[in-house]
């Protein structure tokens, strides 16, 4: 007879858990699923080179390139150890690359004919961090200005009480006159 006692007990810690369980997944399941989705970044590749020329991106993300240029455009990776360069593709003025989708930790150098380089990092040890693929801004090419010259033209006056050929500057201690 003591066993029918336990039974309610049982059933009210039962269904305790139960809603602790659901209560969790409903506050705390909702935050991964931002950590899944995705992004992709487009990188811009002319025969001045690529724009950015460092992409960091997560886990998960993409990225895809984009000839602005108005002439055809060779874009590869180098093969290690003497393979053949993967991927190795052609862009016509205008024309998007296929997908590429990073989902490990790695640094990966793509290269035009030209020589010109662009760096895409994901993270090594984590699946997230501080991205950064975003267009960078032309470099504007400086405007020549007049270098400023002194006035009278010669050379500066010298200090009070020098004589001859130069003054000697000498370390001298402040004080307040007392």
């Amino acid at each position: 007879m003591s066993e029918h006692r336990f039974r309610p007990l049982i059933a009210a810690i039962a269904l305790a858990m139960a809603l602790a369980g659901g209560l969790s997944v409903a506050f705390f399941g909702a935050a991964t699923e931002s950590a899944s989705a995705y992004d992709r970044y487009t990188i811009e590749v002319s025969r001045e080179g690529f724009n950015p020329t460092t992409c960091r991106i997560n886990r998960g993300d993409e990225i895809q390139f984009l000839n602005v240029d108005a002439v055809p455009l060779r874009v590869y990776k180098p093969g290690h150890g003497g393979l053949p360069a993967d991927p190795d593709f052609v862009l016509q003025p205008g024309e998007r690359s296929t997908v590429f989708s990073y989902t490990a930790g790695t640094t990966d150098r793509y290269y035009t004919d030209s020589g010109q380089s662009v760096e895409v990092l994901t993270p090594p040890r984590s699946n997230t961090w501080q991205t950064s693929c975003a267009k960078e801004a032309p470099t504007p090419t400086p405007t020549p200005t007049p270098t400023p010259t002194p006035p009278g033209g010669g050379a500066p006056p010298k200090p009070a009480r020098c004589w001859g050929n130069g003054c000697a500057v000498m370390p001298n201690l402040a004080s307040d006159g007392e």
